[in-house]
């Protein structure tokens, strides 16, 4: 799944999540619709290709930026750019699972091949060492290290797993770093190091595996520390002339080990090599290619504490869940149960009266269980809303219509107050009906039982091109310590006579449209829903046609 997450501008905090091959960028995108004014109706687009993301402007007015350079053409994308259409700055998630189908490419990497001969370690920095937040090297090597560093962050904030953050970091590294070959391990569940990332300066080398010593590797993980080698005669910390082994590829080569690691555990190792005749590194980019593999740990085990929480939060809201719905089915249940034993008793003595009396209470619970129903359907299930262009008023009165025998049987009045005409509303006719539906059952059942009131209104405000639906009660109120919960599902003030759900999905319907809801109450003066949706048509389509409630034709 790929994700694109707003950081700066109108619609900041948003989250955008797409599965599909190719997403519009624009104010008239169902899949990146963004309402910054600055921004074209079709500004950009992503698209994957080749397993890659890339991104290409469509000829906007005010051009896309990607790491602040205009493109022209069309760009792959990396975890952790940084997005600029019109006002709105966007960050780059990537995709996860495409990481994660990626070959981890074991079979490129060779930690025992050859013959070993000798390498010096010309130093060596321990992880947790506090000068591996790079003490004060030469300006230059100081400029490139904190962009580095920079560029890290903002791959910590916007990749999610650890596979994205290691693609990221080595991404950083060949970009900033002078690397011919570069590898990162990671520890298995076994113990094992194996590697998860493989990049090639040159893709024409990516035939030939590169050979390492597993000496070197289990030298950086067990002292905790990042070395610096490079080609010499002898090094007694790896076994010097008398060991051998798979050192002798590193012939007339430089190179950087530093352990991934958090706390005191390694979770892994990131390898980069050049030929002393290309570049030899240095102590500074020793230092700096420990401190990346410091963040990155602290990062890894910050993501995976993240996801415990969030898999121990998703825990208790399923056991919540069901211990909700488990009590309001057991409510329904037993009113059925007391309706089919007044029925019994109906039918044992013939009386008519009694058999209908208990019928109409099993009829009031399977109503219950249709909504209940109907209500889980449309919390859970995400989706897109299918705009029409269609008159409020009429699916105002078709409610009204349905609660008509429930307002009857309570004694209660619904006083309809619609304005008219009534300009036609770009409206998700399904949703808005439950919508409309839940804040009505829930206005009937505060209303009292006798001499209960629910007046319905709706207003077009022309300045703000909005459609304002009210519904309001002359119930008992809600107090002022559960106003704040309301929209809460499986919060219910209805004690056994409610699921907790029905302002959960009048909320999320609401927002689906853009639009907002509200609720203002106080003990003693009832209780007054208000509705605010755009009466601005979406793009597509036309605002002088309108589609009838039942979406079998156009009035």
């Amino acid at each position: 799944m790929a994700t694109l997450t707003v950081v700066m501008g109108p619609d900041k905090g948003r989250i955008f999540t797409f599965q599909t091959e190719a997403a519009l960028i624009g104010r008239g995108s169902q899949a990146v619709g963004l309402s910054d004014s600055s921004v074209s109706r079709r500004h950009a687009e992503l698209r994957r290709e080749d397993g890659r993301w890339v991104m290409a402007d469509l000829k906007s007015t005010n051009g896309t930026y990607v790491n602040n350079k205009r493109i022209d053409e069309t760009v792959e994308l990396k975890p952790g750019d940084k997005i600029r259409i019109g006002g709105t700055l966007l960050l780059w998630g990537g995709d996860d699972a495409a990481l994660r189908s990626r070959d981890p490419a074991a079979d490129l990497v060779n930690l025992d091949a050859g013959r070993e001969p000798d390498v010096s370690v010309l130093s060596s920095v321990a992880s947790n060492d506090d000068s591996v937040i790079l003490a004060s090297p030469a300006a230059a090597d100081a400029v490139r290290a904190w962009k580095v560093m920079s560029q890290l962050a903002d791959a910590i904030g916007s990749v999610s797993s650890a596979e994205g953050l290691n693609e990221r970091v080595m991404d950083i590294l060949t970009a900033e770093v002078p690397v011919n070959r570069g590898f990162i391990l990671m520890k298995q569940d076994g113990g094992d190091f194996a590697p998860r990332v493989v990049r090639y300066r040159n893709p024409a080398d990516e035939q030939d595996p590169i050979t390492t010593s597993r000496t070197i590797i289990n030298h950086v993980v067990s002292h905790k520390a990042g070395v610096l080698c490079s080609n010499a005669l002898s090094d007694e910390r790896f076994g010097g002339r008398k060991r051998s082994g798979s050192l002798q590829a590193f012939t007339l080569r430089s190179v950087v080990c530093a352990p991934i690691m958090t706390r005191d555990e390694v979770l892994g190792v990131i390898h980069v090599d050049c030929p002393m005749s290309m570049h030899i590194y240095t102590e500074e980019q020793m230092r700096l290619v420990t401190a990346i593999g410091r963040m990155s740990g602290l990062a890894i085990e910050n993501a995976r504490l993240i996801g415990q929480r969030m898999e121990t939060a998703r825990l208790a809201a399923t056991g919540q869940a069901v211990a909700s719905l488990s009590h309001a089915i057991k409510n329904i249940l037993h009113g059925m149960q007391g309706g089919a034993d007044v029925v019994d008793m109906g039918l044992a003595r013939q009386q008519i009266a009694t058999i209908d009396q208990g019928w109409q209470i099993v009829q009031r619970n399977v109503e219950r269980v249709y909504n209940l129903t109907l209500n889980m359907l449309a919390y859970s299930k995400e989706r897109e809303p299918r705009m029409e262009m269609v008159q409020l008023n009429q699916i105002v009165k078709d409610a009204i219509g349905l609660m008509a025998r429930r307002a009857s049987d309570k004694a209660a009045a619904i006083l309809p107050d619609l304005e008219e005409p009534f300009p036609a509303t770009p409206l998700d006719v399904d949703g808005i009906q439950q919508v409309v539906l839940n804040i009505l059952g829930n206005a009937l059942d505060a209303a009292p039982k006798s001499g209960g009131v629910v007046r319905v209104t709706t207003r077009y405000d022309a300045g703000g091109n909005a459609a304002i639906l009210t519904v309001g009660d002359n119930g008992p109120g809600i107090a002022a310590e559960q106003l704040a919960h309301l929209f809460e599902p499986f919060r219910s003030t209805k004690g056994h006579g409610g699921t907790g759900l029905g302002l959960a999905v009048a909320k999320k319907v609401v927002e689906e449209h853009r639009g907002t809801i509200g609720i203002k109450s106080e003990p003693g003066a009832g209780t007054l829903v208000r509705i605010v949706l755009p009466a601005t048509p979406r793009a597509g389509e036309d605002s002088m046609a309108t589609v009838a409630p039942s979406g079998r034709g156009r009035v």
